[in-house]
């Protein structure tokens, strides 16, 4: 039975070591990257060394203020494991499309390669613009500045995509300023309230990124924003969802 587990930690180890360090050939890495390559080291070296870890372990249990400490830690790590569960459970559970007849859509920037958009822009682009065409009195405010080797800004990337795919330009607002999701979204509402427009918003983002956006906007007063979800294409799902996990965390802990 031990042999069994030893070989089942390294099988896991490797399939997350593959999932995590593939992603980087297309010039994705992240702290998700990180994460997963550090946890696929964890299960590697758990199978490895499982006969020196378990004597480790009952070597400590001796000892009454090692067992403890051993306890204590075993604890912490249980509860760290259980809070990254649940908070990939919400961000899994949010990543799907609820808007329905909002009147402003908020499009989150992602990178642009140049003059080029990447594919999560481009996804994103499609999602709003599949729901500007079924909401014909919705507006989009297009938001995203222009980053290291963006040779325009990510709002400007958008706005060229949706106008060649038939979208009235006086249906868009540009927000060229921000660097990322928290400046997007305020400096977006800002966008909203200088032209009147209707507070009753939908988020358009990719859909690992819908929870912690959503998070982000009632933070800045949004009242029940609803989503419109751009799929991240199975290659770069565990990476974008393990760092968008770490950053549903971060904005529960902060507040």
């Amino acid at each position: 039975m031990k042999r069994f587990f030893k070989l089942l930690f390294i099988v896991i180890g490797i399939i997350l070591l593959m999932t995590f360090i593939f992603p980087i050939a297309a010039n994705i890495f992240n702290i998700g990257n990180i994460v997963g390559i550090l946890a696929a080291f964890c299960f590697i070296t758990l199978g490895v060394f499982c006969d020196e870890i378990t004597a480790v372990i009952k070597f400590m249990c001796q000892s009454r203020g090692k067992k403890i400490f051993l306890c204590v830690f075993a604890s912490a790590a249980a509860v760290c494991v259980l809070c990254f569960a649940v908070a990939l459970g919400s961000v899994i559970a949010f990543s799907s499309t609820n808007a329905d007849k909002q009147n402003t859509v908020i499009v989150l920037g992602c990178s642009v390669e140049g003059n080029k958009p990447s594919a999560q822009l481009t996804a994103r682009v499609n999602a709003a613009c599949k729901y500007l065409r079924k909401n014909e009195n919705a507006v989009a405010v297009l938001s995203g500045g222009k980053g290291d080797g963006e040779n325009i800004s990510e709002a400007e990337c958008m706005y060229d995509m949706m106008r060649q795919m038939g979208i009235d330009k006086d249906r868009l607002y540009l927000e060229e300023e921000s660097e990322n999701t928290q400046e997007n979204i305020k400096n977006s509402l800002a966008v909203i309230e200088e032209n009147n427009l209707s507070d009753d918003i939908a988020i358009a983002t990719s859909d690992y990124h819908l929870k912690r956006a959503t998070m982000i906007a009632e933070k800045n007063g949004v009242k029940n924003p609803g989503r419109i979800a751009a799929s991240s294409g199975f290659f770069s799902i565990p990476t974008f969802y393990v760092r968008d996990t770490l950053g549903v965390m971060k904005e529960f802990v902060t507040g």
